[in-house]
């Protein structure tokens, strides 16, 4: 069974103790990320939320300022490459317009996830949940392509099955699949929100079902174009941010670039220190996959919290996510 855990955008929706206490419930971890760059909190519940953080229920991402949206968001994604298992959920809730983007990065890299949509009507807030994957997400997912093809048949049904093994065998027949992707398909229509489970029975959800209906395959919107290239245009940006900061880099003066270097050691753990040893000595074979990287350190540091060691790594600058492959600075090749 997956893990399940939260992605919480605090942009334009800052969360009360109380909801953030009710996720930590039912969730394993929360990840809170903010492109505005700044967390306001009630000053009576800093401690509590002080307590989470420590505890690793709750794990801040560092996000960049930059011109470009994508690239705020392709930082997030990195992160998330690094500190989550492959079979992970991830429940996106944003109250931004540009998170459609955010899904579909993540789903370009692999990442399970689904968005709760935050609607900021007259200073309230009212969440609903987005059910329907976009029409590029469909494209890219078999698995989706048949949950369209059935919804679109089960609208010209007269009379539509009410118990599971009703909806099992109008599956096989309509779909002609084996017996396990007609089980896995009526897990997929239950986690849709297409399916209400009561037991043995069963209900489909009218509106949602319209909602896959109207889909248009044909038709892709332009930004959903737009964003499928993200990664390669992040690059790009990437790539010229990094050739800036090295000629930055090759006119500062020999003082600054020691501080520069130096100034985190007093904060690093042994563990640390001892990674940043052996990823010295491994010299140009060092991994250039985040997972390997990930399986490198489980390996070699077997008791310690790997997540929160790559986090930390990212953090403080040793290694950086270009969206392709892991790029390590100017101190993993110090002797």
């Amino acid at each position: 069974m997956s893990q399940k855990v939260v992605l919480f955008d605090l942009e334009q929706n800052i969360p009360t103790a109380s909801l953030l206490r009710k996720v930590i419930e039912h969730y394993s971890t929360l990840y809170v990320f903010n492109c505005s760059g700044k967390f306001e909190f009630a000053l009576e519940d800093l401690t509590e939320f002080a307590s989470w953080i420590s505890s690793g229920q709750v794990v801040v991402l560092d996000t960049p300022q930059a011109s470009q949206r994508e690239f705020e968001y392709a930082v997030v994604v990195g992160q998330l490459l690094a500190l989550l298992d492959a079979d992970t959920h991830v429940e996106v809730i944003s109250a931004m317009p540009s998170s459609d983007m955010l899904i579909l990065m993540l789903q370009s890299s692999n990442i399970s996830c689904s968005l709760i949509q935050v609607e900021l009507e007259n200073s309230a807030t009212k969440v609903t949940k987005q059910v329907v994957p976009s029409v590029q997400a469909i494209l890219n997912n078999s698995d989706l392509m048949l949950v369209k093809q059935y919804c679109d048949v089960l609208d010209t049904m007269s009379g539509k099955p009410n118990t599971i093994e009703k909806l099992k065998n109008s599956i096989l027949n309509v779909l002609n699949v084996e017996a396990d992707k007609a089980q896995h398909l009526i897990g997929m229509l239950i986690n849709l929100k297409l399916v209400k489970k009561f037991e043995d029975q069963i209900s489909f959800r009218k509106k949602v079902l319209k909602q896959w209906v109207a889909l248009d395959l044909e038709k892709v919107d332009e930004p959903e174009k737009l964003t499928q290239s993200a990664l390669e245009f992040i690059a790009d940006i990437k790539a010229e941010k990094a050739q800036a900061e090295n000629e930055l880099n090759a006119n500062a003066d020999i003082q600054n670039a020691q501080n520069g270097l130096f100034k985190n050691f007093a904060v690093i753990d042994p563990v640390q220190l001892e990674v940043a040893q052996k990823l010295r000595e491994l010299k140009s074979n060092k991994p250039k996959d985040i997972y390997e990287l990930r399986d490198l350190l489980e390996q070699l540091f077997p008791q310690s919290n790997i997540r929160l060691l790559l986090k930390e790594l990212l953090d403080k600058g040793y290694i950086y996510w270009n969206g392709h492959e892991v790029l390590y600075s100017h101190e993993m090749f110090l002797n």
